[in-house]
């Protein structure tokens, strides 16, 4: 099963946050725009276990 090292999970999420908190002009966008991305990654990861990459 594919699973991202801890170390790569936490620089991607620090980047993230920081793009989306530079993009972001109220907490609601914040927020909308950090779910989409944990949804478009969970997406991803079910997808790569469902093919056992």
């Amino acid at each position: 099963m594919f699973a991202l090292p801890v170390l790569f999970r936490f620089v991607l999420l620090a980047f993230v946050g920081a793009t989306v908190a530079s993009v972001a002009n109220s907490k609601k966008d914040f927020a909308l725009l950090a779910g989409v991305f944990l949804l478009g990654l969970g997406a991803l990861e079910a997808v790569l276990a469902f093919f056992g990459v």
